[in-house]
């Protein structure tokens, strides 16, 4: 097998490159899903607004002496059925995007 660095120097560069990535194409695939797995075709559902992107948000709680806890505050989602893409799916909304029209139900 020839390396990249010989295939940019030959006359027929596209033709050769094209040859090369075919050839690695079985081993590029297997490394991206060894970085990024794969679950189920799907993305994760995180409990995050699709529409503004609202979600958990992380602080501190402070006392009168002034003293530091962490804390969370959890961002008004709503799981609704809407059109993603042309078809009904159920996702997490804010309730100020359900409010101010931004979404609408299915």
């Amino acid at each position: 097998m020839t390396g990249l660095n010989d295939l940019l120097h030959c006359e027929p560069f596209y033709d050769k490159l094209l040859k090369y990535l075919f050839i690695k194409k079985d081993e590029i695939i297997i490394r991206l899903f060894m970085v990024m797995p794969v679950t189920g075709g799907e993305s994760s559902m995180s409990k995050k607004c699709v529409i503004t992107g609202r979600k958990t948000a992380t602080g501190n709680k402070r006392s009168h002496a002034m003293n530091a806890n962490r804390r969370t505050w959890g961002a008004n989602l709503q799981k609704v059925r809407i059109l993603v893409d042309g078809k009904p799916k159920r996702v997490w909304v804010s309730a100020r995007a359900l409010k101010s029209g931004k979404v609408e139900r299915v």
